[in-house]
């Protein structure tokens, strides 16, 4: 068998390796490119989601700050309803209690006056208003 010296291998490899550094890169340099096409295609999709972001944010923002006022105007009314109502409930509740004291006042007059009629028919009297508790004189004592 001959020996084969490195010189005669050299072809065999150049043919060999030549063409699969040269696949390389250029498979290397298409996926560059297509990195960089993918990155741009990126960057403008995020670039337009934002862009689209900040006017749902800006109308939602606008339609909440709406709903806020009124919500806020209906709250509004509502008290004062309540309030009105409440006031009104108030006023009958004042009126009928002093009518109701007005009744009590009478019949304690009514009653206080029956009971002088039976203390005069059984001349059972009060002590005068000037005698103190022991019979005397108010004046008699100072």
């Amino acid at each position: 068998m001959e020996t084969v010296t490195l010189l005669d291998l050299g072809p065999i490899i150049a043919a060999i390796l030549g063409p699969m550094l040269a696949f390389v890169a250029v498979s290397m340099r298409y996926q560059h490119n297509d990195s960089t096409k993918t990155r741009e295609l990126t960057s403008e999709l995020i670039s337009e989601s934002s862009r689209e972001n900040r006017r749902l944010i800006s109308e939602s923002s606008r339609e909440n700050r709406r709903l806020i006022e009124r919500a806020s105007r209906e709250n509004r009314e509502l008290i004062e309803r309540a309030t009105d109502k409440l006031s009104a409930e108030l006023a009958d509740h004042r009126q009928l209690s002093e009518q109701r004291h007005q009744e009590v006042v009478r019949s304690l007059g009514e009653a206080r006056e029956r009971l002088a009629r039976i203390e005069g028919h059984l001349r059972i009297g009060t002590p005068p208003p000037h005698e103190n508790e022991t019979g005397e004189e108010s004046g008699r004592a100072a």
